[in-house]
């Protein structure tokens, strides 16, 4: 197959509140553009 996908799936931490008033982080899996994939990346040192 030669196509490129118009969406990518990538893992984010958000933080959710509970009844409590706690907060913890939640990873969630999320659909962006792929041309916005690499405006967000970050890059990290070697």
């Amino acid at each position: 197959m030669n196509t490129t996908p118009a969406e990518r799936l990538e893992m984010r931490w958000l933080p959710v509140v509970d009844a409590a008033g706690r907060t913890r982080m939640e990873a969630t899996w999320v659909a962006v553009p792929t041309a916005a994939a690499a405006a967000y990346a970050v890059p990290h040192a070697a």
